[in-house]
């Protein structure tokens, strides 16, 4: 090992900057050309490992082949006495780690720039099918000025096209456990929306200031688990980091989506667990960033300046992320236009929708409450409050709600709609049937309304009704799985299979993952002696883990009704 005032070559080495589990890199003098250098030395233990060797010289081949200004510089590579060295860039600006580690999290900017950096880096490197497979903050230096390089591809996956050496066996993905993608963890082939998962991995780390697995807490609940027994320990700490990297998302996105808004979205979308949700390559992760940093991301500098001036924009503002389903940013800006003007009766409404959205029940009732406190003839909020106490299972508040919405509004679909879906929870199938009824008489074209009056006479066994429903939902909408799914149910039940199984057919074109739909019609071809198909339906059930319907009827889910301006309601503009 290299020692401080030692010289080799033209080299003189002032100190160590940082060891890992295959090299040890030292900061040395050019005696030559009179500047900084870093030189990374294979351990004298892996210089004998043909594989271990085989990587470092790949890593610096990598290198020079695919140079740019945000992965760090190789000048050389020397051999010494059985010694492996390679010759890069110096930079004096230490590592990401360290520097979040000293400072705490980044400001917006700074993140997004570094970020938009790392990813330019990676970019090019996708391009030739290279992945990098060790993205972490220890592993991205920068420079004098704060910008990063990305370093260390001594495990990066090089295909032969590109130089590689061919060093990974199948099924085993080098990294480091805390840091690596879902498909690293399950061992699958990785392509570039791994790097992505990673880099996603490496931004919430800056605007956070700590990772998004919360390590010691999985260690302490490991130690608790697994008591005297340090085997058991282990085993249970691997078990829950398995969990945090491939099953659960980050808790800490709630707190990135009130501090960073939109911004939370690329984080999300980047940690997504499936991998044909992330980003494609890290290109296409630093385009959606550059988009958003003009566009929509507010950082600690400007955020004085884009702060909107009065409740009514705030209002707006809130509908409009509500639009894109960003319902806890939407609420963010209801909750500031309350603040504004706490008379405010439309944005206690559209907060209280927010919540519905995200099923807090209990908080949209206490927003729906305050709505009505100032507005008591507002038919929007008796409807909302209605789902909610529905959602909150207490049927006989929600029924008075939606009575009270008919009351002020006699011919409000919404309000018949809602109340029948509680009815048909309650068993009450006459009345479900007489509110679905009322409400298809308002509007003919009420989709959703002809699929649960079905389910209602299926279930007083009324099957000539019920057919005629789910046929009629059909033929208003022809994409609608619900009604086919219902339909099939039912054909099934009268012994008709052949129309059933065309049914489930339709469903199954629509939804592949219904796996209820595969399981009904495995039934049926079993019935039919058609053992193989049956077999085959059943082999698709164990590949679909989706249970998005229960296994009998489908009922359409319960319908917001569109939010009505209560500016009169409060001061004018």
């Amino acid at each position: 090992m290299l020692t401080p005032g030692q010289k080799i070559f033209e080299y003189e080495i002032i100190r160590p900057l940082g060891q890992g589990g295959f090299a040890i890199v030292f900061e040395a003098n050019d005696r030559v050309l009179n500047r900084r250098v870093a030189i990374k030395q294979l351990l004298s233990g892996k210089a004998t490992n043909e594989s271990a060797a085989k990587r470092f010289i790949q890593e610096g081949r990598v290198a020079v082949a695919l140079e740019h200004p945000n992965v760090v510089s190789v000048y050389g590579f020397r051999i010494h006495e059985s010694n492996f060295f390679m010759i890069m860039e110096y930079l004096p600006g230490g590592n990401l780690y360290d520097l979040i580690e000293k400072n705490g999290k980044l400001s917006v900017e700074q993140a997004v720039n570094l970020t938009i950096g790392i990813c330019e880096g990676l970019a090019k490197f996708h391009e030739q099918g290279i992945i990098h497979r060790d993205i972490k903050a220890e592993n991205i230096l920068l420079t004098a000025d704060g910008h990063p390089k990305v370093i260390d591809f001594g495990i990066a996956h090089v295909p032969e096209s590109a130089g590689g050496m061919v060093l990974t066996q199948v099924g085993f993905q080098p990294s480091t456990l805390l840091y690596s993608s879902p498909e690293q963890v399950r061992g699958d082939v990785l392509d570039a929306r791994s790097d992505v998962y990673q880099i996603g991995e490496l931004l919430y780390y800056m605007l956070m200031g700590s990772h998004y697995i919360d390590l010691e807490m999985l260690e302490s609940d490991a130690l608790t688990h697994g008591g005297a027994s340090q085997f058991r320990s282990q085993a249970k700490l691997y078990q829950l980091l398995e969990q945090a990297i491939c099953e659960k998302m980050p808790d800490g996105l709630r707190t990135l989506w009130r501090e960073v808004g939109s911004l939370a979205g690329v984080v999300e979308t980047a940690l997504a667990k499936d991998r044909e949700n992330r980003f494609k390559n890290a290109s296409e992760f630093a385009a959606t960033l550059k988009l958003l940093s003009i566009n929509t991301t507010p950082s600690t500098s400007e955020t004085e300046n884009l702060a909107l001036r009065d409740s009514r924009a705030y209002n707006k503002r809130g509908q409009a992320h509500a639009s894109t389903r960003n319902y806890e940013q939407a609420i963010m800006d209801y909750t500031k236009a309350i603040e504004l003007d706490p008379c405010y009766a439309e944005a206690y409404d559209n907060r209280s929708t927010a919540h519905l959205l995200m099923e807090n029940y209990g908080q949209a009732v206490l927003d729906c409450n305050r709505a009505l406190e100032l507005a008591p003839d507002f038919v929007t909020t008796y409807v909302n409050r209605g789902i909610a106490y529905t959602g909150l299972r207490d049927y006989t508040q929600a029924i008075a709600n939606y009575s009270m919405a008919l009351e002020l509004s006699p011919k409000n679909i919404y309000a018949y709609y809602n109340r029948g879906n509680t009815q048909l929870w309650l068993g009450q199938y006459f009345l479900a049937i007489a509110d679905y009824s009322q409400a298809i008489e308002i509007d003919p074209k009420f989709v959703a309304a002809y699929i649960n009056r079905g389910v209602a006479h299926t279930e007083l066994q009324d099957y000539v009704r019920s057919l005629d429903d789910f046929s009629k939902a059909i033929e208003l909408n022809p994409g609608y799985g619900y009604a086919y799914y219902n339909r099939a149910n039912l054909y099934r039940e009268l012994r008709q299979h052949e129309k059933a199984i065309a049914d489930y057919n339709k469903v199954i074109e629509l939804n592949p993952e219904h796996r209820f739909a595969y399981e009904n019609r495995g039934d049926l071809y079993a019935a039919m002696g058609k053992d193989e198909l049956a077999a085959d339906d059943y082999t698709k059930i164990i590949t679909q883990t989706s249970a998005i319907q229960p296994k009998r009827m489908s009922v359409a889910k319960s319908m917001l009704m569109p939010s009505t301006p209560l500016d009169f309601l409060t001061r004018k503009e």
